[in-house]
């Protein structure tokens, strides 16, 4: 039983590998295609390269879940147009048991994705994103006219021109308000250090509106004192979906303090703790589809279907994202609901099978 173990695993895990480099391959071709039209200023061709392959491991955890239900159905499907499985199946192995074979490999790809999704993909995606902020506002940091990146803490807005990974801000912009709304004073600053408990600004401009009257200090250095860590602040040069999951827990709990919506960051919270699951269930439903409805189509047809069932659970969870803000129910449900549902028709299917 071992060996008969080990060879579906190996056919399920071999597909799955296979669908996984087709996949992130041409997305990673079209993503640097695309990435061609932002070469500007420091930011040239061998820079938008050492981007692309940064980010390959973030393709590699956004994949996962379709590679393996692709995967599954191209593996055991060759095995069920040799007619493997219904000797398989005659010599008295039970469905169960193959169920448990495929799932062995896949919970392996399931822990390389949650520690990708967790350790790797949030460092490369802050370099990524710190590296080409840097090239591309090299030359717009004194004007302050780069892209940049907003945040609010309290009632002061800042903008940063790019924030690179280890505690440097370049081109830091701070409105200050005050309680009616007013705009107090706006601190620029070329560059800032981080240093343990407070930031140390460089080249640093300070203009006073005090009534009628407006007022310019010019320092070489000056001392900014606020909450932001480079921990914290690093989450805002990533989107929600790139950061780890202790991190999107933790910077929803400062958004909370902060009197500031923490809604995205929740539902991207939940994703990646409910992705195991994800997988879990579209791997249930393509074993599923093998022994039910994709029995004796061709291999073509089961790709495509794999395609199409892998979409439809995708952009289900994406519109349910949303409607989970704007109906008020819990984010984690925004997730919940289309795995119970792939595995309730998984198993189902298998039952019927059976």
């Amino acid at each position: 039983m071992r060996q008969l173990d080990s060879y579906v695993a190996r056919n399920v895990l071999m597909a799955t590998l296979v669908v996984m480099i087709v996949i992130v391959g041409l997305d990673a071709i079209f993503t640097l295609v695309d990435e061609l039209d932002n070469l500007k200023g420091n930011y040239q061709l061998v820079d938008a390269l050492f981007f692309s392959g940064l980010r390959l491991p973030r393709r590699i955890y956004e994949y996962m879940p379709m590679a393996c239900l692709i995967g599954c159905l191209a593996g055991l499907g060759s095995m069920a147009a040799n007619s493997e499985l219904t000797v398989m199946r005659a010599a008295g192995v039970s469905i169960n048991r193959i169920v448990i074979a495929v799932l062995k490999p896949m919970a392996i790809l399931m822990f390389i994705s949650l520690l990708l999704g967790e350790y790797v993909v949030p460092s490369l995606e802050r370099i990524a994103q710190a590296n080409k902020a840097v090239a591309q506002g090299a030359s717009e940091a004194l004007s302050n006219k780069g892209k940049g990146f907003w945040h609010r803490e309290g009632n002061t807005f800042m903008r940063f021109n790019a924030v690179e990974p280890g505690g440097v801000l370049h081109g830091i912009t701070r409105y200050e308000f005050n309680e009616d709304n007013e705009l107090k004073q706006v601190v620029y600053a070329q560059r800032a250090l981080y240093q343990r408990q407070y930031w140390q600004m460089e080249n640093v401009v300070k203009t006073i509106m005090e009534g009628d009257v407006v007022r310019q200090e010019i320092k070489a250095s000056g001392r900014w004192d606020t909450e932001l860590t480079p921990e914290k602040l690093s989450v805002v040069i990533v989107t929600p979906r790139d950061m780890s999951i202790s991190g999107l827990y933790v910077y929803s709990q400062y958004l909370d303090k902060q009197g500031l919506n923490s809604d995205q960051y929740m539902l991207s919270f939940w994703r990646k703790v409910t992705q195991p699951l994800s997988t879990f269930a579209l791997v249930i439903l393509g074993i599923s589809f093998i022994f039910g409805p994709l029995r004796s189509v061709t291999p073509g047809y089961r790709i495509f279907s794999g395609i199409i069932v892998g979409m439809i659970y995708k952009y289900t969870e994406e519109l349910l994202s949303p409607a989970s803000i704007v109906l008020g129910f819990e984010p984690a449900m925004a997730s919940v609901i289309p795995i119970a549902g792939s595995l309730t028709l998984g198993i189902l299917l298998m039952r019927k099978a059976a």
